[in-house]
C-alpha cells in the first residue's frame, strides 16, 4: 500500500510541476525581456557596465532598426554566439553596450519556485494521505480476518472517502462470523443430539432382532452404521474446516509412516499394504502437524481400501525442499472428473463409489495447512488411483 501511495504521489507531484514549470518560463522569458529595455536604456545613458562608442557606420542595421536609433531608441542583438549586445545613439556616436547575459535568480518569481513546489506537494500528500491510510487500516484488517475470523470493526471516520467500503466489509465480517458459528452449533448437534437417538435404536434392534426377519434386520443396522458414518464424517469435516492452527512438529519419517500403516493392519488378509519411505534428503525426519496429517493419511488409506483388489502402497519422500505422500492402490482408477473430487460433497461417478464426498476435500485442506497441495491421478505403476499431498518445508 504504501508503494503504491509513493507512485500516486510522485505521479501527482511531476504532473503539477511540469505545469508550473511551463508557466513559469513563460513568465520569466517576457519578465526578462521587459526587464533588460529598461535597465540597458539607463545603463547606456550613464556609460556604465562596460560601453563603447563607435561610428554609426561600423554596423550594417536594417534599415527599419536604423530608424529605431534616429528615434533615440535601444535595441538589442543577439549574436551567433548566444551573445546579447544592447545599441542607442549618442549624439554623433553609436554607443554599444554588451555582452549581456541574464542572472537568473534576480526575479522574485525564482525564489518563489520552491515554496510553490513544496506547497503543492504538501497539498497533494494531505488529500490522497488520508485515504491511503484508510485502505492501509482495512488491509490490514482483512488480513487478520482471513487468520482469524471474528466480528471486525474498521473504526474508520464517515467522512472518509473509503467509509462504504468499510461498512461493507464489517457485514461481511459479521455475516461470516455468523455462518461459522452456525456450523459449528450444527456439528455439535450431530455429535451430542444424532448419536444418542442412534444408539437407542442400534439397542433397541439388539430386542427384536429375533422378532424381525433377518434381511429386515440387516438392512436397519446397514442404516444406522451409515446415518453413524455420515455424522462422524461431517464431525471431522467441521473440525478440519474451523482449524485455528496446531504447531508443526520435526517427527522420524519411517516411525511415522509405519505407525500410519499399522493402524490397517486388520486389513492385511485382504489387501497387501506396502510402506516406502525415503527420507535421507531431510535427514530421516518429516516436519507435519500430528493431528492433521494422520487424519489425512487415515482418509487416504480409507479410500484406497475400498476400491484396491490385491494391493495399496504408501510412500513417503523427500526431495532438496518438498515431502510426498502418496497413496496408490490397483483398483479401477479414478477417470474423468477427478479435479472435482477435492470439493466437498462431490463423489466418483463410478457405480461402486461410497462416502459422502469428504474424504478428499478434508486432506486438501490439510494440504493447506501444511501449505502444500494435494495432486489426484492414475498410478503408472499399479494402475489404479493415486492421490500425493505434496508440501515445503519450513522456512528455519
Amino acid at each position: 500500500m504504501k508503494k503504491q501511495l509513493l507512485r500516486l504521489f510522485i505521479l501527482i507531484v511531476a504532473s503539477c510541476g511540469l505545469i508550473v514549470w511551463s508557466f513559469n518560463l513563460i513568465y520569466s522569458a517576457s519578465d526578462q525581456a521587459y526587464g533588460y529595455a529598461l535597465d540597458a536604456e539607463e545603463l547606456l545613458q550613464q556609460g556604465q557596465l562596460g560601453f563603447r562608442d563607435l561610428a554609426p557606420e561600423s554596423i550594417a542595421f536594417a534599415p527599419e532598426l536604423k530608424a529605431q536609433l534616429a528615434e533615440g531608441k535601444v535595441i538589442a542583438l543577439r549574436q551567433a554566439d548566444d551573445r546579447l549586445y544592447f545599441y542607442t545613439l549618442i549624439g554623433d556616436k553609436l554607443r554599444e553596450m554588451g555582452p549581456v547575459s541574464p542572472r537568473p535568480g534576480d526575479s522574485p518569481i525564482n525564489l518563489l519556485i520552491p515554496l510553490l513546489y513544496a506547497s503543492l506537494a504538501l497539498t497533494i500528500l494531505l488529500l490522497i494521505g488520508r485515504v491511503f491510510r484508510d485502505l492501509s487500516l482495512l488491509q490490514r484488517q482483512a488480513i487478520d480476518f482471513g487468520r482469524q475470523p471474528k466480528r471486525m470493526h474498521s473504526h474508520i471516520s464517515k467522512r472518509s472517502a473509503i467509509y462504504p467500503l468499510a461498512q461493507g466489509f464489517e457485514t461481511m465480517t459479521r455475516q461470516i462470523v455468523d455462518f461459522i458459528q452456525l456450523h459449528r452449533d450444527l456439528s455439535r448437534t450431530m455429535s451430542h443430539e444424532i448419536r444418542t437417538p442412534l444408539a437407542r435404536m442400534r439397542f433397541v434392534l439388539e430386542l427384536t432382532k429375533g422378532q424381525l426377519p433377518a434381511n429386515y434386520a440387516a438392512r436397519l443396522s446397514e442404516d444406522i452404521d451409515q446415518i453413524e458414518a455420515l455424522s462422524q464424517s461431517y464431525l471431522t469435516f467441521a473440525r478440519v474446516e474451523h482449524h485455528s492452527g496446531s504447531q508443526g512438529l520435526w517427527v522420524d519419517a519411517d516411525d511415522w509412516l509405519q505407525t500410519l500403516a499399522e493402524n490397517f493392519s486388520i486389513y492385511g488378509e485382504q489387501v497387501q499394504l506396502l510402506t516406502h519411505c525415503d527420507c535421507r534428503a531431510s535427514d530421516g525426519k518429516v516436519w507435519l502437524i500430528p493431528l492433521g496429517m494422520e487424519l489425512a493419511g487415515q482418509n487416504l488409506i480409507a479410500n484406497a481400501l475400498r476400491y484396491a483388489q490385491k494391493q495399496i502402497r504408501i510412500s513417503l519422500m523427500a526431495d532438496a525442499s518438498h515431502w510426498t505422500l502418496m497413496i496408490e492402490d490397483d483398483g479401477q482408477g479414478f477417470g474423468e472428473g477427478k479435479a472435482d473430487l477435492k470439493k466437498a460433497f462431490r463423489r466418483g461417478e463410478s457405480e461402486n463409489s461410497a462416502g459422502f464426498g469428504l474424504g478428499l476435500y478434508i486432506v486438501r485442506k490439510i494440504a493447506i495447512w501444511h501449505q502444500g497441495k494435494l495432486r489426484v491421478e492414475d498410478s503408472v505403476e499399479l494402475g489404479g488411483a493415486a492421490i500425493s499431498l505434496r508440501w515445503r518445508r519450513p522456512a528455519l
